[in-house]
């Protein structure tokens, strides 16, 4: 480095050297360019200098340490340093990858960059539940409303049912009178108790997709509130006790990681 360093001083003094032949002279364009292409081509030879000053540092196939000007080819991919002419550290080229670690170092930056998603994708779940919820009290009464809801429709369709059961015991009873009296049954008749037991098999059907669509909103509140619990630092004290009475009513309790 100390060469460099003196070899640029020189330089910036030729630099020096010519202005001032300028300022004291006068010539023309012809030797202003004579001029400046001995400048260049003293730059070039302390440049190729400089670089030919440089020492390379690599193990053989016997394992020796190598100081060579050059290295051959084959060494490149072992990985060696390069040295300035005094012996000094100037970089430090690693060994080319094998394909193993190649493939262990992209599975490595792909399971940070999903890790590195998940966190993001957590951290926006967290924010947007802090905007919906202050408490997670806040989030057990929407629970318990979003299943009253689903209850009084399940409701409403459990007595659908009741009802259409008794106008089809009023229709099969009027089939079979007809049937003991000797007449036949109109085809009305059979088309509309079949239509009744369709509305049956339906509305429970309707029953059985509003069951599972509640076990999915217990199963969507529990994860919210835990998540609550753990971002805010604050119990869900009514939680318990909705879980208690879902159990004693049949419903659908999430007890999972509790």
């Amino acid at each position: 480095m100390t060469y460099i360093n003196n070899r640029l001083l020189e330089a910036l003094n030729l630099c020096a050297d010519i202005q001032e032949f300028r300022m004291t002279n006068s010539f023309d364009k012809k030797q202003l360019f004579f001029l400046l292409i001995i400048f260049c081509l003293v730059l070039a030879l302390m440049s190729g200098h400089s670089a030919a000053s440089q020492l390379y540092r690599y193990k053989d196939e016997q394992g020796n340490i190598v100081l060579n000007r050059t290295i051959p080819p084959e060494y490149v991919g072992k990985g060696y340093d390069i040295l300035s002419d005094q012996g000094r550290l100037v970089d430090s080229i690693p060994p080319a990858l094998s394909e193993q670690q190649i493939a262990a170092r992209d599975a490595k930056i792909e399971r940070q960059k999903r890790l590195k998603q998940a966190q993001e994708e957590q951290e926006k779940i967290d924010s947007e539940l802090k905007q919906l919820y202050s408490h997670p009290n806040d989030a057990v009464r929407i629970l318990r409303r979003r299943i009253q809801d689903i209850r009084g429709v399940i409701q409403i369709k459990s007595g659908k049912i009741e009802s259409t059961k008794k106008e089809i015991l009023v229709q099969q009873s009027k089939a079979a009178d007809r049937q003991r009296s000797g007449l036949n049954i109109p085809d009305a008749l059979v088309h509309k108790i079949r239509n009744l037991k369709k509305e049956v098999a339906n509305a429970n059907a309707d029953i059985e997709e509003l069951n599972e669509e509640m076990r999915k909103v217990l199963q969507e509140f529990d994860i919210k509130i835990k998540r609550l619990e753990a971002i805010i630092n604050k119990k869900a004290s009514d939680y318990p006790e909705l879980l208690e009475s879902l159990s004693k009513e049949g419903g659908s309790p999430v007890h999972a990681n509790q």
